[in-house]
């Protein structure tokens, strides 16, 4: 059975007296790819936060591959094992920063590179490029993508390193329907390649779970609503609840769409 790469054991976070995050538990093992969904507000940047170390557990056990802090294991070591994108990452790139130096600066974790590439991080970085179609952009400033073209590039950048698990929160946010799946279908070719790395994939939208995915951890007001496959957890019974509307889901060509009965709230019992 494959290694287990995050083991969260009962994890809650409280705020000003208010539980953000409570009694989470979830087992992520290496090869899985993984959505994590749920409405606004639910708590998933606060739980990835938690996982990537950036926030400390107000209770609770987080293992990251086999490691505790127990067991004196640095988090920012651990933290070299996870790559994070995030729509806020963006806006910390300097605006004429090359492409190439863009992915390159993934391997120190700075936004933007501070010295001179090695040789095989400039192949590297050559060769993730080709992988989504922008081999002959390297030299591009970062000012001059598109939205969906700037979340490529922080993918590829948070690649480079070959991390165990990569965290890609909300990356089609802001975009319009062509720029998503010009992201998705990138998603898709690149990490159908790649054995080595398990994904996080956070959404609100179901429409946006390829086939790359078959498990799904729904959170709802900070507490675990279902963990399991995605068939199951994307039932309509099961998003009913979570959004309080009438809500049938449509498998469409491997996709998931959602369509709201009506108007009116559900009324839970």
């Amino acid at each position: 059975m494959a290694e287990f790469l995050l083991q969260l054991r009962d994890v809650s976070f409280i705020r000003e007296s208010r539980h953000l995050i409570q009694d989470v538990t979830w087992d992520i093992r290496a090869g899985e790819n993984w959505i994590l969904f749920g409405r606004n507000g639910a708590g998933k940047t606060m739980l990835l936060e938690l996982i990537t170390g950036y926030l400390q557990s107000s209770g609770g056990r987080i293992r990251r591959f086999g490691k505790g802090y127990a067991d004196g294991s640095s988090i920012r070591d651990l933290r070299r094992r996870i790559g994070y994108v995030s729509t806020p990452l963006a806006s910390m790139i300097p605006e004429n920063e090359p492409l190439i130096d863009v992915i390159i600066g993934g391997v120190d974790a700075s936004a933007g590179l501070w010295r001179r590439p090695l040789a095989a991080e400039v192949e590297r970085a050559i060769g993730l490029l080709g992988e989504v179609g922008m081999a002959d952009r390297s030299r591009d400033p970062f000012r001059i993508l598109s939205d969906g073209e700037r979340q490529k590039i922080l993918m590829l950048r948070a690649m480079i390193s070959d991390p165990d698990i990569l965290i890609l929160d909300e990356p089609s946010r802001g975009l319009d329907l062509t720029s998503r799946e010009e992201l998705l279908a990138a998603m898709q070719a690149l990490f159908e390649k790649k054995q080595g790395v398990s994904i996080i994939y956070v959404t609100h939208h179901t429409d946006e779970i390829i086939s790359l995915f078959t498990k799904i951890m729904i959170l709802s007001d900070g507490r675990v609503f279902f963990c399991g496959g995605i068939e199951e957890g994307l039932k309509g019974r099961v998003l009913s609840e979570v959004f309080t509307r009438d809500i049938e889901v449509v498998r469409m060509d491997g996709r998931y769409y959602t369509v709201v009965k009506n108007d009116r709230p559900k009324l839970l019992s």
